[in-house]
């Protein structure tokens, strides 16, 4: 037990100077990113773009150190010796969905850690090389699975394809029946073989609430979604990301050209419509292991645009309170 939690002590201690890194990076580039001698431009929509495109950037930091913290805690407890030991396929019970609540206790208990260290993971999955569940926990979420082999998943097929870590789509839980995502990494013992991979579902109500601390203004709206259109995360606080609705409705993003630019690769500011409104979006993708995530920012324009190519004037572009962001990267 010592062992388990030194080591664990380890992946926490990583975790925080991760996030305080970011954290400081964060303050020093919000700074820069209200300097209107550092943005100076001879065009006023080009400085706004920037402006609010560097005001992205910096959301986008802490999301992504907020998933490289996690990737990190799941590659350390990967090759702990406990979860490193070959699964017993023969403890695996159909009925159960995997192995009961009291077998191969040692992994179980490295993830019970986890899950009370790390709020941000739902359960913690261990897969076999075929894809069959492993075991659940918790032990309750396991019993719910309504399928036992998720080979047909994104985050199955890419791991065990490249053999790295890789951050899912959403998806909808065969457990719970929730819009979620995961983050999934292989775990490879000393001959380079794999003996499984080890994933956590990330819960989306954690980015729901970071994106409506922001405070942003009321005409203000901060959407994260992944390459398919699919919300992860909302800054209007009356919607909830983890419904499967997210699915239903994905289209109403998809079918943006904002969308279909930062897909491209391309980050900016265009004009159009969404639900039924003109709107500035400022779209600014990324890429997090192996995959693709965008941020959408919606401004309602107003009839006093004058047929500018922008709806934002230099004095709306202060979208974050500045309390708000001395504290953004501690909020994980």
């Amino acid at each position: 037990m010592l062992k388990i939690s030194s080591l664990l002590f380890g992946i926490i201690a990583i975790s925080s100077i991760i996030i305080l890194f970011s954290a400081n990076s964060l303050f020093i580039s919000s700074i820069y990113a209200q300097d209107p001698q550092y943005y100076y431009n001879n065009s006023i929509n080009e400085n706004n773009n920037s402006l609010l495109l560097n005001e992205l950037a910096n959301i986008k930091n802490i999301l992504e150190s907020k998933v490289t913290k996690l990737s990190t805690t799941l590659q350390i407890a990967s090759n702990l010796p406990q979860i490193l030991q070959p699964p017993d396929i023969n403890l695996i019970d159909s009925k159960i969905n995997g192995i009961p609540e009291d077998a191969d206790i040692e992994k179980r208990k490295i993830v019970k850690i986890l899950l009370s260290q790390f709020n941000e993971f739902s359960s913690i999955v261990f897969l076999l090389n075929n894809g069959d569940v492993y075991f659940d926990e918790p032990f309750e979420r396991q019993l719910n699975l309504t399928i036992n082999n998720l080979s047909f998943r994104d985050y199955y097929q890419v791991v065990n394809q490249t053999k790295k870590t890789y951050l899912s789509d959403a998806i909808i839980s065969k457990a719970t029946g929730r819009n979620l995502a995961v983050i999934a990494t292989p775990v490879i013992d000393k001959e380079n073989d794999m003996r499984g991979i080890l994933y956590g579902s990330i819960n989306f109500n954690n980015y729901d609430e970071f994106l409506q601390s922001l405070n942003l203004q009321n005409n203000i709206r901060l959407i994260l979604i992944d390459k398919n259109g699919v919300k992860l995360g909302d800054s209007n606080k009356n919607e909830t990301s983890i419904l499967k609705e997210s699915h239903e409705k994905k289209e109403m993003f998809s079918n943006l050209t904002s969308f279909k630019l930062a897909l491209e690769g391309k980050s900016g500011s265009i004009v159009e419509k969404f639900e039924g409104k003109e709107s500035q979006i400022t779209f600014l993708p990324y890429d997090l292991f192996q995959n693709t995530r965008i941020l959408l920012l919606f401004q309602d324009c107003n009839s006093n645009v004058n047929n500018s190519n922008l709806c934002i004037d230099n004095k709306e572009l202060n979208l974050f309170n500045e309390n708000v962001l001395t504290r953004l990267g501690s909020f994980f």
